[in-house]
């Protein structure tokens, strides 16, 4: 027993020494990270730093541009928009540039130009050009489709194009059609149908009245959204649109017993561009609609389907 004595005092004093150390680690610590932070103060209070960044332009440092808004009147083309401030934008019409513009510090940008508008369809693509050399491309496209010289289409402002906003696996939009108006009633509008080979399907528009939107594929219900805030409703399905020729009804639930109700027909066929594989845009002309086909940067197809009021089923 008298044997261990000196061997516990030992220990005890190992665990006494460390417990020391430990404690003058951590004082050392605290004490070097007020210094740090003392440092770090004084480095930023001696430096120009602007107090505030806008926070728009670092979330959209690497963005593309989009196109907000389009308009035509014979061969001249109107384009507003939004980008980085400061950078160039190029207007490319299969892969070649048709004119340029400039970003302003508000991040809005237009273009005024003349296009000879013929009778084959094009598509117009914005790149921008950062300062530093980078083009950063952007996913829509807008669609220009002359109507002027096409016979088939019935009912239509031979002077105007339809000029159609679309983007890979987003609704497309219609910012100017050669119809009357889109196919709509009580201030609510399908806009598009949206399409792929394997049957997804993309249905929008917009209504003045809030309200559920359910989509019918002849009798049978694939779906339903709301009106946003902003007045606009869209549905998103993945391969559920069947080959063949059938009717499509949105319809606006307002209340419980009010509804409006737009029933439009809808044919799934083959690809349109299998029969020109050289045709990067493949116009089909139907009564009371058109069917746009085009190719996706990247590879894949995407249809458009495009309606008159006239196309309304009563």
């Amino acid at each position: 027993m008298f044997k261990s004595k000196p061997l516990m005092i030992l220990i005890t004093g190992l665990l006494l020494a460390l417990a020391f150390w430990a404690v003058i680690q951590v004082l050392q610590k605290n004490t070097g990270d007020e210094d740090l932070i003392q440092i770090s103060a004084e480095q930023e209070n001696s430096l120009d730093i602007p107090k505030s960044v806008k926070p728009f332009l670092v979330q959209t440092a690497n963005a593309p541009a989009s196109i907000l808004s389009a308009a035509q009147s014979g061969s001249d083309l109107s384009l507003r928009g939004n980008g980085l401030s400061g950078a160039s934008l190029l207007l490319l019409s299969d892969g070649n540039e048709l004119t340029r513009t400039e970003v302003d510090n508000e991040g809005n940008w237009s273009l005024d130009f003349s296009y000879p508008l013929g009778g084959k369809p094009i598509a117009l693509d914005v790149v921008t050009l950062t300062s530093d050399g980078h083009e950063i491309r952007s996913d829509q496209s807008l669609v220009v489709i002359n109507s002027q010289h096409v016979s088939e289409i019935v009912n239509t402002d031979k002077d105007k194009a339809l000029l159609l906003l679309t983007a890979p696996g987003a609704h497309s939009r219609v910012l100017q059609t050669p119809y009357a108006n889109l196919p709509q009633k009580d201030g609510f509008a399908l806009e598009a149908i949206d399409y792929d080979d394997f049957g997804g399907v993309i249905f929008s528009g917009k209504s003045e009245q809030a309200g559920r939107v359910l989509i019918y594929a002849g009798d049978t219900l694939v779906g339903e959204s709301r009106v946003d805030s902003l007045g606009r409703w869209s549905l998103i399905f993945g391969s559920i649109m069947p080959l063949g020729a059938y009717n499509i009804s949105a319809v606006l639930v307002i209340t419980d017993v009010s509804s409006v109700t737009l029933t439009l027909p809808f044919e799934r066929t083959q690809p349109l561009l299998e029969v020109d594989k050289n045709s990067k845009i493949a116009i089909k002309y139907l009564a009371g609609r058109i069917q746009i086909g085009r190719e996706l940067l990247g590879g894949g197809y995407q249809y458009s389907v495009v309606y008159a009021p006239t196309a309304l089923e009563e």
